[in-house]
């Protein structure tokens, strides 16, 4: 038997009561008596339930008493201390709310939006950081704004009005308007598989602001979507940007030319995949390359603006003229190729703005090795024998792992990239360096579907929440197949272990969520067991927060540098995505309502709690019957 006293009290202090036992106005009798039978539920041993029911027929579940789970968390939200969790419930809660009572709705997402102004203005007057730092403290102004283009794009058009506008008389481009045209076209990427018009609002509302890195994601996204339309914003944004500072100008030279990274931008970007249907545009190519020599011109004739000289991604500050250099080199072959009657005049501005530079500029240029962006990538084993000719100890050692973390899941066979590793003479890096290998190679082979090889390759990882994360995936593909399901669930089963070996963390708990919906349709006593066991552990979790981290844990071993010092760190990061307590609760509520309702009140967090109460509202509404179609109130009617 299961305690649930104290959860009990906080829901009634919260929910329906109040502290002194009164019932809110707002609540009736009947829906009293149907969060006690939900309680009480709880306190029910969940394994001898042998008859799911599910929200579409529970008697749990009707609208009213949907709704009236969302308004409770609503106002359970004015408890909250942290404004970005309450803002986040209000979100879900304004969204499960609108299609039934969209004035309520309207006034949810409005007071969320007016916290989220409050909340940034806050957020300004602290000390300011990378762009990049800056993009993980998350502006849930732009949320609203998101989930306002799904439902309303007028007044989403009306919000962004609200943002600050650019500072047009700044001599250079400030740090707030950078943050938020790149906010607006992370938002735009949010939306674009499912409303595109929304998207479009959103990425145009961009184009008022500076040039960033999330430039380059939202056209290639745009273009798995629809290739059409986002050749045509690219060649706006060229319009735009043409003319604006190398900082935002180069933003635009990867897309047109299907490049995976810029380096020679404030921020080095890098994009995991382009589209597979792309088709670089010939005309888009011939006028970016034509921008592109008319500023080397420019930048022959007249000093730069102090705006065209930046840091790279070394942090190193770069005159504008060796940014376009960069440039020219890299669309050297490209035009080669595709304009090749443009090729003369890259070569004479190229050769031009060399030996416009420094002697010591120069040199960047033509000694071999010293610009890594320009010359030609060597293969693993030529970094390997180049390192070997290092007659410094601590500066071999860091060749050596340079080269083992970019062949992680490259080409190098594993014998040789492990064989390296063993030359280290680091202790402390040679295991962490073996664990992000395996690991790397081990979800590669899960993606080719070469299960057998990533279960060996999981089985070297020594990190308890890497290798049940790893299990976890090849059980998911495993499970697929009726042949080999038996072999899933031990797989799976190994995966819970290890998770309760790694002890009280984000990661365990998102294995063990994971794993109780990999069993809800095999074995739905066992699922509800693991998903009382991921309860428990978030529960002993400090403000458990299953978003701040990406989803992503990160080693970061010190880097030896000549002579013993220590100098920097290098980056091991090991990218596990699982699922939350709101899609974990939303998932199993879609076959058994009344228990994920009922363990939904045993989380402690009321953050948590309240993510989950709303989840579980969406999935009752959701298989309910559509109403009745109001004519006087059509903005009730829920949209199929």
């Amino acid at each position: 038997m299961i305690d649930r006293a104290t959860d009990y009290t906080e829901f009634m202090d919260y929910g329906t009561f109040t502290r002194f036992g009164r019932f809110r106005s707002s609540a009736t009798m009947r829906q009293v008596g149907i969060i006690i039978q939900c309680v009480v539920l709880a306190a029910v041993p969940v394994l001898g339930q042998t008859k799911p029911a599910g929200a579409g027929k529970s008697p749990l579940c009707t609208r009213d008493n949907a709704l009236e789970m969302v308004k409770q968390q609503v106002d359970l939200t004015k408890t909250f201390n942290d404004p970005v969790r309450r803002i986040t419930v209000l979100i879900r809660a304004g969204g499960v709310l609108w299609p039934y009572q969209q004035d309520k709705a309207r006034a949810v997402f409005t007071e969320a939006f007016e916290l989220a102004t409050e909340n940034e203005k806050g957020q300004t007057q602290r000390e300011t950081q990378s762009i990049l730092l800056r993009m993980k403290v998350p502006d849930l102004r732009y949320d609203v704004i998101t989930a306002m283009a799904k439902r309303d794009p007028a007044w989403a058009r009306d919000l962004i009005r609200q943002l600050p506008k650019p500072d047009r008389n700044a001599s250079q481009n400030s740090f707030t308007d950078v943050l938020t045209g790149a906010r607006l076209l992370n938002s735009a990427n949010k939306v674009i598989g499912t409303e595109l018009n929304a998207a479009l609002d959103l990425a145009n509302a961009s184009l008022n602001y500076p040039a960033n890195f999330e430039l380059t994601r939202f056209l290639y996204r745009l273009a798995e979507v629809n290739q059409q339309g986002a050749d045509q914003f690219y060649a706006r944004a060229l319009a735009v940007y043409r003319d604006k500072p190398l900082r935002e100008f180069l933003y635009l030279q990867a897309y047109p030319f299907a490049w995976r990274e810029t380096l020679n931008t404030p921020v080095f970007t890098f994009h995991d995949q382009i589209p597979p249907r792309f088709v670089p545009n010939q005309t888009l190519q011939r006028r970016f390359v034509e921008a592109m020599l008319r500023r080397a011109q420019l930048a022959l004739e007249a000093p730069l603006e102090q705006a065209d000289t930046y840091r790279d991604p070394t942090g190193a500050w770069i005159p504008g003229t060796i940014h376009i250099l960069h440039g020219l080199i890299r669309l050297e072959p490209q035009v080669r190729t595709s304009i090749p009657d443009l090729l003369p005049s890259l070569i004479e501005a190229r050769e031009k703005i060399l030996v416009s530079l420094s002697v010591e500029s120069q040199r960047r240029f033509v000694q071999p090795g010293q610009e890594a962006a320009l010359a030609p990538k060597e293969t693993f084993d030529e970094q390997i024998e180049q390192a070997e000719k290092e007659p410094d100890v601590d500066e071999r050692d860091q060749m050596f792992a340079n080269a083992v973390i970019g062949a992680a899941s490259g080409k190098a066979t594993l014998e040789s990239v492990v064989e390296t590793i063993d030359k280290i003479t680091d202790s402390t890096l040679r295991p962490l360096l073996l664990e992000s290998v395996y690991f790397q190679r081990a979800t590669a082979a899960i993606n080719e579907k070469q299960l057998e090889e990533a279960r060996t390759l999981a089985s070297h990882v020594e990190g308890h929440e890497q290798r049940a994360f790893l299990f976890t995936e090849i059980a998911k593909a495993y499970l697929k197949r009726s042949q080999t399901q038996t072999l899933g669930r031990e797989l799976l089963d190994d995966a819970i272990t290890e998770a309760k070996k790694a002890g009280v963390t984000i990661f365990a708990a998102r294995t063990l969520l994971t794993a109780s919906n990999l069993y809800v349709k095999i074995d739905l006593n066992r699922s509800i067991a693991l998903l009382a066991d991921a309860v428990s552990c978030v529960n002993r979790l400090e403000a458990p927060d299953f978003a701040g981290d990406d989803q992503a844990l990160e080693k970061t071993p010190r880097r030896r540098v000549r002579g013993g010092r220590y100098g920097g760190e290098y980056m091991l990061r090991y990218y596990m995505p699982g699922l939350d307590p709101e899609n974990a609760f939303r998932e199993i509520g879609k076959i058994d309502f009344d228990t994920a309702l009922a363990q939904s009140s045993a989380l402690t967090d009321k953050f948590q709690r309240a993510l989950a109460t709303v989840a579980l509202a969406e999935v009752c509404l959701d298989q309910l019957p559509p109403p009745q179609k109001d004519r006087g109130a059509s903005h009730k009617v829920r949209p199929r």
